[in-house]
């Protein structure tokens, strides 16, 4: 028989509280009338929880709503101001950061390019880029209640270590540790196709979805999943490593050690491989390679009509295809996103993409599924990371 918890007095207006919070959170603007059929809360309460709410600068007085027949009511909202995460994405040739007010809007967000392939180069971008925006914003630093850092690689998300990232030469290493140590706010490390993906849950194409994969293809492939409406960690370290999954056994070698991974034949380096040799054969196109040029200028190329870039783009998408037909028949989402460059294809680089896992995965699940590309692209990273870290902070879960 199971036992009935007691909730005191304290415990039951933190829930209340908590609960008004969320509603008003989730309505962006709501009237105090409402909250009170919403929550099923008194008038009363309603009113005495959202005027400590404002007394603690965590919503505000918005404007004066509609009328449905009576007094107009005033609508109340989430002050935008009354906190801030800051987050950053670090990749091999830049880092990307910026500060997200409460509202999850983008207050400032900067770009430095730079080689990061060690621990040294990780520490000294963090350090940088952390002190000039903090030094910006050095009157509100009391109001900064995390920092989030998208990392490509295997990561420990409990205690914000990376436990291998091949792209930036770590293994083992404390990020979050280090920027506590640095700047005294908690931090909390993202694996970068997460990131991506609870942006485009909470604010782009898949908000209307509850079973969702991402797949991110730029310099590697990454995959992420939301079951049930919700981030699917699969145990210490991560998982869904799509990109080494191995198709070929005698095929290129991988950086991670292994031989015919996904990523030797569907990424950035086997693109320019691919194009490098068909400039040799001299087929037609306006490229010339050099170390320069990655798969973002090859994406705008085949945009432009580019007959070698087209070519070996198509060869991605069927090749990319038959990827999502086996993730398909997997996990039967209702949606997938295909994120990275690939996204800014312009042409038919989706419907052969499409044709494929009709092909190739089962027919029950294939002819239920949706296949779009990424609304958001780094954006989404950036204000995914503060979402989450806001629902952890402030708008945290309503327990007993």
């Amino acid at each position: 028989m199971s036992k009935i918890k007691k909730v005191d007095q304290e415990t039951l207006k933190n829930l209340n509280r908590q609960i008004i919070l969320n509603y008003i959170r989730k309505y962006r603007e709501i009237s105090r009338i409402d909250l009170s059929q919403y929550t099923r809360l008194s008038p009363t309460t309603v009113s005495a929880i959202t005027a400590e709410l404002i007394g603690k600068k965590l919503i505000t007085e918005i404007r004066i709503g509609d009328s449905s027949g009576g007094r107009r009511p005033l609508m109340v909202g989430v002050n935008p101001d009354a906190s801030y995460v800051i987050t950053a994405i670090l990749n091999p040739k830049e880092i990307t950061y910026t500060i997200v007010d409460l509202s999850c809007n983008m207050v400032e967000k900067e770009r430095i390019s730079c080689d990061i392939d060690n621990p040294d180069t990780v520490k000294y971008v963090l350090q940088k880029s952390l002190g000039s925006i903090l030094q910006k914003y050095l009157h509100n630093r009391d109001k900064i209640c995390g920092i989030g850092v998208s990392i490509p690689g295997v990561i420990d998300h409990n205690n914000g270590k990376v436990l291998y990232s091949s792209k930036l030469h770590l293994k083992d290493f404390d990020i979050a540790a280090i920027i506590e140590s640095q700047t005294g706010i908690r931090s909390y490390l993202f694996k970068d196709s997460d990131a991506l993906m609870l942006g485009e849950y909470n604010f782009g194409i898949a908000s209307t979805y509850k079973n969702i994969v991402y797949i991110n293809v730029e310099d590697g492939v990454g995959m992420s999943y939301i079951n049930s409406g919700k981030l699917f960690l699969p145990g210490y370290g991560g998982g869904f490593e799509l990109g080494h999954i191995t198709i070929d056994s005698n095929g290129s070698l991988c950086r991670c050690g292994n031989r015919g991974c996904l990523g030797t034949v569907v990424s950035e380096r086997p693109v320019l491989n691919k194009l490098e040799k068909l400039l040799e054969k001299g087929y037609e196109s306006d490229i010339s390679i050099s170390k320069n040029i990655n798969l973002k200028d090859i994406v705008e190329y085949s945009n432009n009509g580019d007959k070698a870039a087209r070519y070996v783009l198509e060869e991605q998408a069927r090749l990319l295809g038959t990827a999502v037909a086996s993730v398909i028949n997997l996990f039967n989402p209702q949606l997938v996103v295909i994120g990275g460059p690939f996204s800014k294809c312009k042409w038919e680089f989706l419907s052969i993409l499409r044709d494929t896992v009709r092909d190739r995965a089962l027919e029950t699940y294939s002819r239920g599924v949706k296949i779009e590309y990424a609304k958001l692209q780094d954006d989404s990273a950036l204000i995914g990371m503060a979402n989450d870290i806001f629902e952890k902070e402030i708008f945290k879960p309503i327990e007993l």
